[in-house]
């Protein structure tokens, strides 16, 4: 028998729990989020840079292609077992939904030399190794000249498995101390670090 309790910890707007601001880097932009005025939430991550060669359009479509994946994920939890009352025995029930793939490819303009792609990632393992959380996340590139604007947008993450509790998909990432928003960060981080060696090589 396997139980997962993971209390405060468990989502991102359980803010009565833990709600001192943490520190983020400078790239991260905030903005308030609905519902909590005195709270924030990621809006942006930038990781604009200046390649160290000459790059074209279809260099960077192709390293997207290479770098971002867009796969299907399941969301976990066991909402609803039980102790019986009689037998004292603990029936689990698994549930489980999944967010199928999509197109990678989200917007395409070659005139103006942007793209959009749409993908998601996951983070490491958090909170002493129990919480796994999905990312999920478009990025927009331009070409701009010397360098290449590099953003991060529509940034959202949902725990892959809640344990007890009703799993409900994908949220807003606070800002808060317990709210985990440094994994999703560095997760973000690592991608960012793959996509300019893949520019550069």
């Amino acid at each position: 028998m396997k139980k997962i309790i993971l209390g405060c910890v468990f989502g991102s707007f359980l803010v009565g729990c833990a709600q001192g601001p943490i520190q983020l880097p400078q790239n991260v932009r905030t903005i308030p989020m609905n519902g909590f005025p005195n709270q924030t939430q990621i809006d942006t991550v930038d990781e604009s840079f200046k390649p160290n060669k000459e790059v074209t359009f279809d260099n960077i479509k192709l390293c997207a292609a290479q770098v971002f994946q867009n796969n299907s994920v399941s969301l976990n939890d066991t909402a609803g077992s039980f102790f019986g009352s009689y037998t004292g025995n603990y029936y689990e029930k698994n549930n489980s939904q999944t967010i199928n793939s999509a197109n990678l490819f989200k917007y395409i303009d070659e005139k103006n030399k942007i793209v959009i792609v749409t993908g998601n990632t996951k983070t490491k393992a958090q909170q002493a190794g129990l919480i796994t959380d999905i990312v999920q996340y478009d990025v927009k590139l331009e070409d701009k000249s010397n360098e290449i604007k590099f953003t991060f947008q529509n940034i959202l993450r949902a725990q892959q498995n809640t344990g007890a509790l009703q799993n409900s998909g994908f949220s807003s990432i606070g800002t808060w101390s317990g709210a985990r928003a440094p994994g999703v960060i560095e997760s973000l981080n690592t991608l960012a670090s793959k996509y300019k060696n893949c520019i550069n090589e």
